[in-house]
């Protein structure tokens, strides 16, 4: 593990800054995207940062498994346009409704995310949009093979 305070990692610091990052957005098509103003996932080198999702209106209908399932292929869908895969995901923030839900987003997670590990967190929240969805999740990955 490289110091921080050594003069190898300040010199990183300072090479790095000549790095070219490109920032690339990217888009799912969900109309929310243009009413507010944001992209499904940016990536800026090798980190992709996929927005708070929630189901889709023909998911919604499903209990917090299904909406979760649901909303985890929409960030896959995401993370392959940003040339990524769930396997790159390192930390997740789930947003529940309801805490008696955590049984069933914990068991889609685990599915998921099971082997990675990733770094999570769990809140509870007054409301989510649209109004009939129970979990959103969003992820943070970096390709790192």
């Amino acid at each position: 593990m490289a110091d921080i305070h050594s003069g190898a990692c300040s010199t990183e610091a300072a090479s790095r800054k000549d790095w070219p990052l490109i920032r690339t957005n990217f888009s799912s098509g969900y109309p929310y995207e243009d009413v507010y103003g944001y992209a499904r996932a940016v990536r800026v080198g090798d980190q992709i940062f996929v927005s708070g999702t929630t189901a889709r209106a023909h998911h919604l209908d499903g209990d917090a498994y299904e909406q979760m399932m649901a909303a985890i292929a929409t960030v896959a869908a995401a993370l392959g346009e940003a040339g990524a895969e769930l396997r790159h995901v390192v930390r997740t923030v789930v947003y529940v409704l309801d805490m008696a839900d955590i049984h069933h987003v914990a068991r889609a997670h685990e599915e998921t995310f099971g082997q990675s590990r990733p770094a999570s967190t769990l809140v509870q929240v007054a409301a989510l949009t649209p109004i009939s969805a129970r979990v959103e999740i969003e992820v943070t990955a970096i390709i790192h093979d």
